[in-house]
């Protein structure tokens, strides 16, 4: 009886530990796909074109793009991140919601 109580103990304190393994990626992951979908669709009309627009839009899409691309990779990796950086991710993304708006509302898309 003693083994089986020391079996079952040992089990749930493997089980607690597996439980602990800090804040839920999936939140990011999903304000990460909404707006890098929203981001590629304005940066293909941007590309089809880049001559048509100034350096400064090429500049902030091209800025964008790289902290997608690591934020893809950090989020898509082992990585533990905190709430608080998940958190500012998540932040980030609204920002580029709103330069979306933006650029769609001006490329009339």
């Amino acid at each position: 009886m003693k083994k089986i109580t020391s079996l079952l103990l040992a089990l749930i304190m493997c089980m607690s530990l597996v439980a602990c393994g800090g804040p839920d990626k999936q939140p990011a992951i999903d304000a990460f796909n909404k707006s890098s979908n929203a981001f590629n669709e304005v940066a293909a009309v941007i590309n089809e074109n880049p001559d048509a627009y100034d350096q400064e839009v090429i500049d902030a899409m091209i800025e964008m793009a790289n902290v997608l691309n690591q934020h893809k990779e950090l989020l898509e990796s082992d990585t533990e991140l905190d709430e608080e950086q998940l958190n500012e991710m998540i932040a980030w993304y609204g920002t580029v919601d709103e330069w979306v708006a933006d650029a769609k509302a001006e490329l009339g898309i």
